[in-house]
């Protein structure tokens, strides 16, 4: 059963999936977007896209701050671009639901995890930027740039999942899992060969210590929410987001204790520099992460199923990569 907002806001918009729908949600963005420039060109380009969005891409592909019109950029996430970038996000739930629907493919956990192969890869692929491998190709994998890499290879190999599916070929989540696979193996591998050709020396008790934080603390999890006896606690999707989760908590926490780096995003960083005890990320996302499994389990039968799904699938989404690149980063070195 679809949420009263939901249901308000397909009432409003053209049916899901039509010609119309598409036209309004894929060009009204960019017809808003290209307004505001024509009509207010140094307010929007310099003072706003450039400072915080684009600038920063091309400051982390060029190693340093830059400058354009006066105005510097540093790399990195920042207030403004962190925000787009969930804004984004949420913005491409409903598009790929509608795409996902058109392909008559089913919302179930096997898709889900057939997925994170893929956003693991795109994990990697931002490490293999950070160690400076990418060579002039940096700039589509530093964010947000990586996000429509990673889509549009998601998209494609869809596409591509549809028609083996209705040959009798391959399963969908089979085909991108393996995709995926093939492409975070060669990534990791590519970075692991990097290092063993380096001076500095392999951590590979980097990986494994995250990893394995993420695992015991999802194992503890799952054994929890069987003690709670609260429904749909231990939901595949949910274990997932879990452990997506814990393991960028995890990468955080050994490198701010052990490693003396500091969390790249805004709010967790600034958690770490009030409270100055190098834990307190680990405990937040701790802390958020139940807070919003919690949620999900409870609506998961007033929810409409889809979006359950998407919210569901985008919390371990979110975490997965950010844990892959901090962990290969810091094994690195870098």
């Amino acid at each position: 059963m679809s949420t009263t907002f939901t249901r308000r806001i397909e009432t409003v918009l053209p049916e899901t999936g039509s010609r119309e729908w598409w036209g309004l949600y894929l060009l009204g963005p960019m017809v808003l977007v290209g307004a505001a420039l024509l009509a207010f060109p140094t307010l929007i380009y310099d003072r706003f896209v450039w400072q915080y969005l684009w600038g920063p891409v091309v400051a982390d592909a060029a190693g340093q701050p830059v400058t354009h019109a006066g105005i510097r950029a540093a790399r990195g996430y920042n207030p403004v671009n962190t925000l787009i970038y969930i804004g984004a996000v949420g913005y491409s739930l409903p598009g790929l639901r509608a795409y996902l629907e058109h392909l008559n493919i089913p919302f179930d956990a096997r898709l889900a995890y057939g997925f994170a192969p893929i956003i693991v890869a795109g994990g990697a692929m931002r490490a293999l930027e950070d160690i400076g491998l990418l060579g002039e190709y940096a700039v589509l994998f530093i964010t947000p740039s990586i996000y429509f890499v990673v889509t549009a290879v998601t998209v494609i190999v869809l596409g591509v999942g549809a028609v083996t599916r209705d040959r009798g070929v391959l399963l969908i989540p089979t085909l991108v899992g393996t995709v995926g696979t093939i492409w975070a193996v060669g990534a990791i591998s590519w970075a692991l060969l990097y290092g063993t050709t380096t001076s500095v020396p392999l951590r590979l008790w980097v990986p494994a210590a995250t990893v394995g934080i993420a695992f015991g603390v999802t194992a503890l999890y799952y054994w929890s929410a069987e003690i709670v006896d609260v429904a749909n606690l231990r939901h595949p999707l949910l274990l997932l987001a879990v452990f997506g989760q814990m393991w960028d908590a995890a990468q955080n926490l050994i490198g701010v204790t052990f490693l003396g780096y500091s969390p790249k995003l805004v709010v967790t960083n600034l958690v770490y520099q009030a409270t100055g005890f190098s834990g307190s990320t680990f405990i937040l996302k701790l802390l958020v992460t139940l807070g919003i499994v919690w949620y999900l389990a409870d609506a998961k039968g007033e929810l409409n199923w889809t979006w359950w799904w998407l919210m569901t699938f985008f919390i371990g989404a979110i975490g997965l990569p950010m844990g892959v690149r901090g962990s290969l980063r810091m094994m690195l070195g870098v």
